[in-house]
């Protein structure tokens, strides 16, 4: 049996093997590397061999062009880069027309790993098995787009899984019950994973093997992209020239550059580059690691990285978890390559709990594993709740039905029993939301300037998932006509107050889909048997 995994990244795309064979019992990943297209990356750990997320669109066979060789075209409109990122994104970098077609990061992403797997069939591996690895704070985007690219590509055994949870495994953290803050820092996003390793009974592979259960998640939709970004517009400050002024070809210039000086500040103290504008004038770009470091504060780059740790150990401790428990911090891609994060995330756990060793290649390899041997127990992120008519109160209330921590897939012991909401009810529809707490405090200064605050109030607050087609969000449902009421069932004969109508079961699958079976106590029939509510987010 061979499996492979890539893990598609930002800026990076690293792909990797596993070959099982029965006299084999210990299998070790290895990462793949494509003559011509791959790009070595050092590592505390040695050479890492990656893939760079670009796609250069040819006017001549072959059409299309990967990696290093897409690179070595140089800067232009027909150089993709950071499409990733887009697919999920809520506003998109508009398509590019080029020969008269065009192409937006769906369809660039697709072609990207289109070429992959048929350059994989060129090297007759056969895999019996393909892994994605997706971020955590879009997993379900990623799964979405990566199963309909499966089913074009007739891909075989297709799976995807969490990057961060995978790079736990990556770095051989198999002790049951370890419990481990995974921080992925790649091109495109910042996600973290608190995940407690534990045993699976007789596993097939290795003596020990580990189902990652998820304790608490944070993310940012930011990356080394957004510092690539920050870089370039320093050095437009320096040299007097606006954003605006320049062609696309010159600014994608710029940002090649900065990427290799950040690249190089991770390893020495000062850079120097040579940048050609658009005049044929070179132009000489000098950076330092502490230059970076006020870029990032300038940014709120520390900032967020900070705000998504506080939270993430926050979430531990409700559930009984102290900072000082965790065991290892685990790093992973490109940008927690840079002194200024490896700093910070230092001073918050200390040095000897800090692994940066395998910050390109953890995760594929711990896909690997967690796809022959693992399987993922996760948590919802908030509690969700129906909102109710109260007929008689003449207001709405919400019943939670599930909290915020509970384990996913899962369902609710009881049913949830309804009554009609008005006379002469016609139709069943329910209004699921999120419920986040919101607190208001007041803020005061002692005697010294200095600002103190204290919590004046604390309540639940209300956010329908459900889809509305009107033009006024807070449109009253019952009264809005072009509200879309997320109709479920209907009642014959006509639902009357006083009296309990339905029975309402709630799931939740391992996509977390909301799932209901609505029966009607009157007739005794089942009016909707498992469909598909909403997808918690």
């Amino acid at each position: 049996m061979t499996a492979i995994a890539i893990d598609f990244g930002t800026s990076n795309t690293a792909i990797a093997i596993l070959e099982v064979d029965s006299d084999i019992h210990l299998p070790t990943p290895k990462t793949l590397h494509f003559d011509e297209i791959s790009h070595d990356f050092a590592t505390i750990d040695g050479q890492a061999w990656l893939l760079p997320s670009l796609v250069y669109v040819q006017n001549q066979p072959p059409k299309f062009l990967l990696g290093a060789q897409a690179r070595s075209q140089g800067e232009s409109k027909r150089l993709f880069r950071g499409f990733k990122r887009d697919i999920v994104a809520s506003f998109r970098s508009p398509a590019r027309e080029i020969d008269g077609e065009f192409y937006d990061a769906e369809a660039i992403a697709e072609i990207f790993l289109t070429e992959i797997w048929e350059r994989l069939n060129l090297k007759n591996l056969n895999p019996s098995q393909i892994i994605f690895t997706a971020p955590v704070g879009a997993f379900a985007g990623y799964l979405n787009w990566f199963a309909n690219l499966a089913e074009k590509l007739q891909l075989p055994n297709f799976q995807v899984i969490d990057e961060s949870t995978a790079a736990a495994l990556g770095y051989a953290i198999t002790r049951p019950n370890a419990l481990v803050l995974v921080i992925d820092f790649g091109g495109g996003t910042l996600d973290l994973s608190l995940v407690r390793t534990a045993p699976i009974a007789n596993p097939p592979l290795s003596k020990y093997a580990a189902k990652a259960e998820v304790i608490a998640k944070s993310d940012a939709y930011i990356g080394g992209i957004d510092i690539d970004r920050w870089i370039a517009e320093h050095f437009l400050r320096q040299l007097g020239i606006l954003r605006s002024q320049m062609q696309e070809s010159a600014w994608q210039s710029i940002l090649g550059i900065a990427e290799q000086i950040k690249i190089k500040l991770s390893l020495i103290q000062e850079v120097r580059e040579i940048w050609v504008d658009e005049q044929m004038i070179s132009r000489q770009l000098q950076l330092t690691q502490t230059e970076l470091t006020e870029i990032l504060e300038q940014n709120q780059m520390i900032e967020q990285l900070r705000e998504a740790i506080d939270e993430v150990l926050a979430i531990g401790l409700k559930r009984g978890i102290s900072k000082a428990a965790i065991e290892h911090i685990l790093l992973v891609g490109g940008s927690c390559q840079i002194a200024a994060i490896q700093q910070l995330i230092t001073s918050y756990f200390g040095k000897t709990k800090v692994k940066f060793g395998k910050p390109f290649e953890a995760v594929a390899h711990g896909a690997l594993a967690l796809g022959q041997e693992m399987s993922v127990e996760d948590h919802l992120r908030h509690s969700y709740a129906i909102r109710l008519w109260e007929p008689y109160l003449q207001q709405y209330s919400f019943y939670t039905l599930f909290e915020q921590g509970t384990k996913y897939p899962c369902h609710r012991t009881e049913p949830l029993i309804l009554q009609a909401a008005i006379a002469g009810q016609a139709e069943i529809w329910l209004d699921i939301g999120e419920v986040a707490d919101i607190a208001q405090a007041e803020v005061t200064y002692d005697r010294s300037g200095r600002m103190t605050s204290s919590q004046l109030l604390k309540q639940s607050d209300f956010r329908s998932l459900v889809p509305r087609k009107s033009a006024d969000p807070d449109a009253d449902p019952d009264n809005d006509p072009d509200a879309d009421r997320q109709c479920i069932a209907h009642l014959e004969p006509l639902g009357q107050l006083g009296s309990d109508r339905i029975s309402v079961k709630f799931e939740i699958d391992d996509r977390r889909v909301l799932i209901a079976t609505i029966k009607d106590l009157l007739t005794d029939r089942v009016l909707i048997d498992r469909k598909a509510i909403v997808k918690l987010e």
